[in-house]
């Protein structure tokens, strides 16, 4: 597990400027298939952009996305950000959807995240909550 963690943060590492690296695990609730069991995000303070990363976008991407900081305060951090043509392939049912929007939010006092998944033109959603450690660069 900590290679694993040491290699989101050195892959995030060449994106950084001056910010914070929050690493989140997440505790997925009922059938969140696309819902990450972690989030790296790496936010500077005052820019409208944000890098994130997750098993998800390793998968899919292959290297973290920009996602949009919609919100950016003392008490919380909120970034979106899409992921298009995914497929899962494992479980019972063979899974696909053209797109997800990621919402996460990231309450600073607690450093507790919220993140909710919705498919794109489906009106289901999925949420899942998580807490985060918080690098310095």
């Amino acid at each position: 597990m900590r290679r694993v963690v040491l290699f989101f943060l050195l892959t995030l590492a060449p994106f950084a400027a001056q910010g914070e690296i929050y690493n989140c695990d997440i505790t997925r609730n009922g059938t969140g298939d696309w819902m990450p069991t972690r989030l790296l995000m790496d936010h500077k303070p005052g820019d409208q952009t944000a890098e994130v990363w997750d098993p998800f976008i390793k998968y899919f991407v292959g290297k973290p996305l920009q996602a949009k900081v919609t919100a950016d305060n003392e008490k919380r951090v909120t970034v979106v950000w899409r992921i298009t043509r995914l497929t899962n392939t494992e479980g019972v049912v063979r899974q696909y959807t053209p797109r997800l929007e990621y919402r996460a939010t990231l309450l600073k006092p607690s450093l507790k995240l919220v993140i909710k998944a919705f498919p794109i033109r489906y009106s289901n959603s999925y949420r899942a909550e998580g807490r985060c450690r918080v690098h310095k660069k």
